[in-house]
């Protein structure tokens, strides 16, 4: 959330992120991230069932970059419940480079090089 200014804004990597979720929670981050790939699969399937104007229309030359802000719920019955809150066209690369300085080529290499052995890299298509 840095939506305001002057707002102390802790930032974490992936990794520690991780190590601190399975030390609060006694679960395993990727049942988590595993229905979070889901959700975003399901959204995208969604976004490209119909024809445009309705959707979002096939073009094997066309690349995009979307981000997809997240909260988690802890359920009653102790169950993290991954939460959608909006899909962004233009995410804010700048900021995921603070933590990740190649992000860029990261993110760019997947869509113009067809690079995916990044280990970084997950295909969610399937």
């Amino acid at each position: 959330m840095d939506y305001r200014v002057n707002t102390y804004i802790r930032q974490i990597d992936c990794e520690t992120f991780i190590t601190i979720f399975n030390e609060q929670h006694g679960k395993i981050w990727s049942s988590s991230e595993q229905r979070i790939f889901e959700i975003c699969r399901e959204i995208f399937h969604s976004a490209t069932v119909e024809e445009p104007p309705f959707d979002i229309s096939s073009c094997l030359s066309s690349r995009a970059l979307y981000a997809a802000d997240l909260i988690l719920e802890l359920k009653h019955n102790n169950q993290i419940q991954p939460k959608l809150l909006e899909i962004n066209f233009a995410p804010n690369c700048p900021h995921a480079c603070t933590s990740y300085p190649t992000f860029y080529n990261q993110v760019f290499n997947v869509p113009f090089r067809n690079l995916t052995a990044d280990e970084d890299i997950v295909d969610i298509s399937s």
